[in-house]
């Protein structure tokens, strides 16, 4: 018997698929130039053995946060050795010693996973930044894991009065979805980081187009893609809230499913059942929502209704500012849609449930 895996006579589309991955990062990155300039303004002191600005970046999912700082890191650990940067996903390491282990290992100097104690392995830090003159720029990319114990709460701190105790600088960038991230640190923390906000909008449809368009011209061969598969790629991801990595794994899923096919081309038909391979995500309402979603949730049943109307019927309850991150967290995870419209001199959100 063959071997499954062996070549078949399927047709060759993709040129390179990379360019399709999701965690891939391009030479360029369209329609993030204003994010990019505040990213490097922060940072650029450490280049000069300044200390570099702490950073918050928020947005929902798909809005190019991750691949944003992974690319100006790269432009500048290319500009200059004085900065050294360190990236940790705080679903794989939370712990204080995770973080510092893995700190002092991207710093050169191995230390292992385990045997050594918390505070040998800062004083290790300590000594290190004194010895190597360089300035490290520690992302912390789903950081509001880093809220949930007291261990590596007091990282932060230790990261924070690094330069009032130790006379030491490093840059801190948060990325989180959750807007209200830097609220719920320690205010202590919070007043020695003097972290900046910068946020993510959402791609609008047209963006969604134009950031596939420019992955498709290396990631296919020319005429692979029947001329309606981009604009329904981005309609879609434009509906399930303006999620870039969403329209590429489409792309990526339909192009995978016309070469099984054997087609010339990807087609619509391909796209459409790429949708089909989507697990659809329920929500328990009574164990996965707070009591103040399920109330903001329960309240635009009907139809659209202004945030306004929202935060006034439920605010004997629940503080306005906690009502719009019930209706911030509605929205990212896909239950609620919120759009912003002009009212008068102002603007304000009509929201609604999302179509599923």
């Amino acid at each position: 018997m063959a071997n499954p895996f062996e070549k078949s006579d399927e047709k060759g589309i993709l040129k390179d698929e990379r360019y399709l991955y999701p965690e891939f990062v391009p030479e360029r990155l369209p329609f993030r130039e204003r994010e990019i300039s505040e990213l490097v303004f922060a940072l650029k002191p450490a280049t000069m053995g300044r200390k570099p600005g702490n950073i918050f970046v928020s947005g929902f999912p798909g809005t190019g946060k991750t691949v944003t700082l992974k690319y100006v890191l790269h432009e500048l650990e290319e500009f200059s050795d004085r900065a050294k940067c360190v990236y940790i996903n705080c679903f794989e390491k939370s712990t204080r010693n995770g973080i510092l282990v893995k700190t002092v290992n991207s710093l050169g100097y191995p230390v292992p996973e385990r045997g050594l104690g918390s505070e040998e392995v800062y004083e290790r830090l300590v000594a290190l930044l004194k010895s190597k003159k360089v300035i490290p720029i520690i992302v912390f990319d789903e950081a509001e894991q880093l809220l949930k114990t007291d261990d590596s709460k007091k990282l932060l701190y230790d990261f924070s009065r690094l330069g009032e105790e130790k006379g030491l600088f490093l840059g801190m960038v948060f990325i989180s979805n959750d807007a209200f991230f830097l609220s719920a640190i320690d205010e202590r923390v919070r007043s020695s980081l003097q972290a900046s906000h910068l946020s993510f909008e959402k791609y609008s449809p047209i963006e969604l187009k134009e950031i596939l368009k420019e992955r498709a011209q290396y990631a296919f061969f020319g005429n692979a893609l029947e001329n309606e598969v981009i604009p329904l790629c981005a309609a879609h991801a434009a509906k399930n809230g303006g999620d870039a990595r969403i329209a590429i794994t489409v792309l990526l899923k339909a192009a995978r499913l016309a070469e099984r096919e054997n087609a010339k081309q990807v087609q619509l038909k391909h796209v459409r059942a790429s949708f089909m391979q989507e697990k659809p995500v329920k929500f328990e309402i009574a164990e996965n929502l707070s009591e103040q979603e399920f109330l903001v949730l329960n309240f635009v049943a009907g139809g659209e209704v202004d945030a306004g109307a929202v935060y006034k019927a439920l605010g004997r309850k629940f503080s306005e500012r906690t009502l719009r991150k019930a209706v911030s967290d509605l929205e990212g995870k896909g239950i609620l849609r919120a759009r912003r419209v002009q009212k008068g001199r102002g603007f304000t959100r009509l929201i609604s449930k999302a179509a599923r």
